[in-house]
Formats: structure tokens, C-alpha cells, sequence
């Protein structure tokens, strides 16, 4: 071999090592300076009948107490999943045929005292072009050929009041040359009500829920070593719905325009309706009937089986005992999801994962048909009951630890005549001081007493929450009638999907969700995937943090054009005679 030809070997060689070692130093700390200010699925497509129907599916359901004012409650609904921000000519927008609702009950009794609705209208300005705007929208009245107008409305107690009639709300956000000050027309949609004591907003978001939805294959977890995750293919986990948008409506107002009496706990849960002929329930738009329903996330997807996933849909909080104890089959097999959910036998059997209340060690928790709360207690209380601690339980508070009692309510409701049914509940006394100084997404799991399942805030990771409850995290806790099992701690670090926050930052202030994406810098496939994601992987876990990968687009390309593609071109190029 000549010098030169040594030379350039040696050169080759230099490149390549360079470009293996260096990337993901490089990209880690890329994923640290995009990242600092983050360290702080649900139901897209739950049912068979809804998924056919992406304008009336409800994603999504939140509430929390308000971070700006700690005597507000925030409620939040998200519809319309899988939004891909660049859909036009014809972008996504609210349906003008549904009504889109959020409900609270305010004293146990599954039924909502509250009702904020959204109808929607949309205008065509100019029938003979295709364009969705005609030129740059610098506010919402300027150049939007197909404006849409929202109204919602609250019903309190029978009393209705708009508190938004009929205003315009934000657009897509297209990119720069249609919306070049995207922040400036959202803000724009923000509304205030109620004598600027509540604060509304209804236009597209990102969407705030993350999931590699590969855990549907047979509960994968990519992350994690096989038989949990993949022993052959693409083992990292991938933010399934990072990149997509979806249509929210947030309401932030004083806990005690709505609370009724002594009670601090509300019962939160959103729905959609249609117009039908066969309105099963009276409600303030007649014609019109319920076709989705989300409280707790989760439960339509996994926990309902599909031959009910139709009908849960259809029915209201305020019907769920009658069901669930009423000696039918369908009755039988709803009990059964509940408290020996299918999730908690596939963790059996795929990896042993032992259960509390299985008494012939066959991966299924006994169950008495008929009798509410014979099987799983602590999945019973956590989804239709509200939990009061069985044992006593420490969590993590601005002051440092404090032990609560058993019987201390974390968030059942105290008005006489309570009853089962699915939702969300939020215990409205529970905050300030008594939240974790640092909120941890694992919620009450993790000692933060104002996280989920005690309401949900956008930062919960609802999923990993979900797997560690049903893999009976709670169950000594809340139950503990079985006082054989004990959950392994260890497997805090198994049933962890590798995802733990959004592809975006949320906001500290209203409307909190993060800002729509943007069309024009929507990624759908980057070759960075496949050549360096598995480095960052490595990286990530020498330094003990897993970062989201998805919003690195732009790092990716960057290195990925700086180091990794002239280094395939050089070699290339040298390989050739």
C-alpha cells in the first residue's frame, strides 16, 4: 500500500471513529439543552364504532387545580386524535354537527351539575378558490377564507349562560407564511367569562398524551430488556403521537362558582354527541344523543372489552351501577374487567408478574359476580369510587414527608347518596402544601398526593401509573385483603414504557397545553431514526436518563448532516475504482 493510499485509510478510519464517538456526546447534550425546562394514551380510537368517527372521539380528559391561582380548577378535553398538522387544503376544525361537552358532578351522585358545552359553525368567505386562507392571517380577521366560530355554554344547576357566543377561534397553524404569528392568534381565542373570573379556550393543540403504541403488541415495552421489550427489530421507544395535534377545550374557573356545599371533590368526564332520533337521555340540545365518553384514561381502551367498547360509550356515568349489578352477562363481564382486569392476566402470563387475589395461582384475581368490590378493591375505588386509604400511606409534601392515616379520603365524594360510576375525581382541598415540591409523574404512586389518579395533571404518565396499579401497586394501600401479595418495588423500573413527558413542553400559564405544531415543521420520517437513534440510546443511560426523541428532529438532521453524512459520502467516494 502507497503512503497516500495509507493515508487515506487512516483518514477513513479517523472519520468513522469520530462520527460513532462523538455523535452522541453531541446529541446527548443537544437532548440536555432541549430538554431542561421538560422534566417536569389516553383514548384515540377506544371503540370500534368511534373510530370511525375521529370528530367525535374524545382523546383525552384532565383536571387539576389551577398553577396560577390555587382557588381555580382546571378543566380540560381534548377530541379529534391523530391530527396531522399539515391537513389541508382542508384542515382540521371542530365539527359543526356535534356538540362537544365537559361534565362535572359536584355531589357524588353521577350525575353532572355542571355541563360546559361546545357548538361550532364555519363560514366559507369566498366559494371559488380551495384556499383555507387567501394571504397571511395576522389576527383571526384577516385573510381566513374558512373562519370558524365557537360558542360554549354552561349549564349550572338548570341555569344556562353562554360565556362564549359565537367568536371566532384560533386556525390551523400552517406555517409561516399563513400564520407567521401563530402565539398572537391564539391568544386571540383565549376568552374571559364570568366577570374575568374564568378563563376559556377551545382551538387546536398539541396533544398532550404520550405512548409508544407498540404496547398493544402483546404489552411491549420497547426500553426494556426482552420478553417485556423486543429481542430482535427496533427496541427504542417512539412517542406515537408526537408530531400530531388535536382539538382542546380548556375552562379554568373558581372551585367555588361550582362546589356544592362541604364537598371538595368534583367528578369529572367529557363526552360528544349526534343528532339522532333515539335520544336516550334528556339533555339541554334536543335530538341529540352521546356516541363517546372518557373520564379515567384508559378505561374504554384497555379495560372495557369490545363487547361493550360500543356501548360504554353511549352510556352516562349516572347508568354504570345499574350495569354493573345487574346479573346480566353484560353486567358480569364489565364487573370482571374491572376488578380482574385483562391487562393484570397478561402481565401474569406473559411475565409472571403475580396478582393479589389469586388464590389458585391460575393469573386471575377471584371475582364474585354480583357483588361489587369482591375482587380488585383498589382498581374498584380508583375507578369508580374515589379512594379512601385502607392502610396508612407517606407521601412527599413542600414541608417533607407526612404520613396519611388509614380512612383519610384522598378523594371520595362526602355527599350522602354517592355512587359508583367511572370518571375522574379530583379532591379540591389537596394542594399547596401538600403537593410533592417536585411533581413526580408518577403521581400519587411517586408520594405526590395531587397527581393522578387524585385528578390528573398534564405532566402524569397515566400510562406507566396505569400498568404499576394494575400490577397491584396500590393494592396494599387501598385493599390489602389479601395479605399474602406483595407488590415488587422492582417493578417500577419494568412496566416503564421509556416515556416520560410529552414531545413538547407544556405552558406554566392558560391555556397550559403546548402551542398546535406547526405544518411546516411537521416530520413524518427521518433517516436519523434508524442510524443514530441507538446511540443517543446508549448514551442516555450512561448518564441515567432516558430524553424523548421525537421533537430532535431539527438536532438530528443537524449532526446527521454535519458528521454521520460526510463520513458516508467520503467512504463512498474512496470505495469507488
Amino acid at each position: 500500500m502507497s503512503q497516500p493510499q495509507a493515508a487515506r485509510q487512516w483518514a477513513k478510519r479517523v472519520i468513522v471513529v469520530l462520527c460513532v464517538a462523538l455523535t452522541p456526546i453531541l446529541l446527548t447534550a443537544a437532548v440536555m439543552v432541549v430538554f431542561r425546562g421538560d422534566a417536569s394514551a389516553s383514548s384515540h380510537r377506544e371503540a370500534p364504532a368511534i373510530a370511525k368517527d375521529a370528530y367525535a372521539d374524545s382523546t383525552d380528559v384532565w383536571t387539576f387545580i389551577s398553577p396560577e391561582n390555587p382557588d381555580n380548577v382546571v378543566l380540560a378535553s381534548s377530541w379529534i386524535p391523530f391530527e396531522g398538522p399539515e391537513g389541508g387544503p382542508n384542515y382540521y376544525e371542530w365539527d359543526p354537527s356535534a356538540l362537544y361537552d365537559i361534565y362535572v358532578d359536584t355531589d357524588g351522585d353521577a350525575v353532572p351539575n355542571v355541563t360546559y358545552t361546545l357548538s361550532s359553525r364555519v363560514d366559507t368567505v369566498n366559494g371559488e378558490t380551495f384556499l383555507y386562507n387567501v394571504g397571511p392571517m395576522s389576527d383571526l380577521n384577516t385573510n381566513w377564507n374558512r373562519p370558524q366560530y365557537v360558542t360554549i355554554t354552561e349549564d349550572l344547576e338548570g341555569v344556562v349562560t353562554d360565556l362564549v357566543a359565537n367568536k371566532r377561534t384560533a386556525p390551523a397553524n400552517i406555517g409561516a407564511k399563513s400564520t407567521p404569528n401563530y402565539s398572537a392568534l391564539e391568544d386571540a381565542a383565549i376568552w374571559p367569562a364570568a366577570g374575568d373570573t374564568m378563563k376559556l379556550f377551545a382551538g387546536p393543540t398539541d396533544d398532550a398524551f404520550w405512548v409508544d403504541l407498540q404496547v398493544f403488541d402483546l404489552l411491549t415495552l420497547r426500553g426494556q430488556a426482552a420478553p417485556v421489550g423486543y429481542e430482535t427489530g427496533n427496541n427504542i421507544p417512539i412517542d406515537s403521537l408526537s408530531g400530531f395535534n388535536v382539538h382542546s377545550m380548556v375552562i379554568e374557573l373558581p372551585i367555588a362558582r361550582i362546589k356544592s356545599g362541604d364537598d371538595p371533590v368534583f367528578g369529572v368526564w367529557a363526552g360528544t354527541r349526534r343528532q339522532s332520533a333515539d335520544v336516550m337521555v334528556s339533555n339541554a340540545h334536543a335530538g341529540y344523543s352521546q356516541v363517546s365518553r372518557l373520564g379515567m384514561p384508559l378505561v374504554n381502551e384497555v379495560v372495557v372489552p369490545l363487547a361493550l367498547k360500543d356501548a360504554f360509550n353511549t352510556l352516562y356515568p349516572a347508568q354504570d351501577v345499574g350495569l354493573y349489578t345487574s346479573g346480566t352477562p353484560a353486567g358480569d363481564l364489565l364487573q370482571k374487567s374491572v376488578e380482574d382486569p385483562e391487562v393484570g392476566r397478561l402481565l401474569c402470563a406473559l411475565y409472571d408478574v403475580p396478582l393479589p387475589g389469586d388464590a389458585n395461582d391460575d393469573c386471575s384475581t377471584e371475582v364474585t359476580a354480583g357483588t361489587p368490590r369482591s375482587g380488585r378493591g383498589d382498581i374498584f375505588d380508583i375507578y369508580l369510587t374515589g379512594m379512601v386509604l385502607a392502610n396508612p400511606f407517606t407521601i412527599q409534601t413542600a414541608n417533607g414527608p407526612m404520613e396519611l392515616p388509614a380512612d383519610f379520603n384522598v378523594n371520595r365524594p362526602t355527599t350522602p347518596g354517592a355512587q359508583p360510576a367511572e370518571m375522574i375525581r379530583i379532591n379540591t382541598n389537596i394542594k399547596g402544601e401538600l403537593c410533592s415540591p417536585t411533581p413526580s409523574r408518577l403521581g400519587i404512586l411517586g408520594g405526590d398526593a395531587c397527581g393522578f389518579p387524585n385528578g390528573r395533571r398534564l405532566g402524569d404518565d397515566v400510562v406507566d401509573i396505569s400498568l404499576l396499579a394494575v400490577a397491584g401497586a396500590a393494592y396494599g394501600v387501598l385493599d390489602g385483603r389479601d395479605a399474602g401479595f406483595s407488590f415488587n418495588a422492582g417493578l417500577v423500573d419494568v412496566l416503564d414504557d421509556g416515556l416520560n413527558g410529552n414531545d413538547v413542553p407544556f405552558r406554566d400559564t392558560f391555556p397550559y397545553m403546548a402551542q398546535a405544531q406547526s405544518g411546516q415543521e411537521h416530520i413524518h420520517q427521518n433517516p436519523f431514526l434508524t442510524v443514530i437513534l441507538p446511540l443517543i440510546h446508549k448514551a442516555s443511560i450512561t448518564i441515567g436518563e432516558l430524553p424523548q426523541t421525537q421533537p430532535l428532529a431539527g438536532w438530528s438532521s443537524l449532526f446527521f448532516v454535519t458528521l454521520v453524512l460526510p463520513a458516508i459520502v467520503f467512504m463512498r467516494r474512496r470505495s469507488r475504482p
